[in-house]
């Protein structure tokens, strides 16, 4: 089964600093996870967003 978990808030909130802890724990429970971040500004669509 897969799962997509969205954090969303302001600058300076947290969301990197919440993405890293949940990510961590489900890792250690051995659950397969990563973090992705939108949007990638250095990209080339990115720097229009």
């Amino acid at each position: 089964m897969s799962f997509l978990l969205a954090i969303e808030g302001g600058d300076g909130a947290g969301k990197a600093t919440a993405a890293a802890e949940v990510v961590a724990q489900l890792v250690a429970g051995g659950t397969s996870a990563t973090v992705l971040s939108f949007p990638r500004y250095a990209e080339t669509l990115g720097g229009h967003v």
